[in-house]
């Protein structure tokens, strides 16, 4: 049974790259829809990368995005979204890349 949600982020700073590409495959892989509401109230779809994007920079320090989110189990979504958005997202990066080794010939 699908259920409407409206939910408000707060954002600390802007969203990284990293995280508005895991907003867009969160909504593709959701069997709703998720939607961002803008001040002018136009509506942005979260699996349309460009206008996500387009959106998401014009988003300021501190401001507030309105989320709405149709479809089943809500609750679980906001939950992937704040942890996407969280700051904590920042210390868990791991490292790609292994140090050069000294190696003597």
């Amino acid at each position: 049974m699908n259920k409407l949600m409206k939910i408000n982020l707060r954002m600390k700073r802007q969203l990284r790259i990293d995280q508005i590409l895991k907003m867009t495959q969160l909504a593709k892989s959701y069997s709703g829809k998720i939607y961002f509401l803008s001040k002018g109230k136009n509506v942005i779809d979260a699996s349309k990368f460009p206008s996500l994007i387009t959106y998401l920079l014009t988003v300021k320090n501190g401001q507030a995005l309105n989320v709405i989110i149709d479809g089943p189990l809500p609750h679980l979504i906001v939950n992937d979204l704040e942890e996407i958005c969280s700051s904590t997202a920042i210390k868990q990066r791991q490292q790609v890349l292994q140090p050069a080794m000294k190696i003597k010939l």
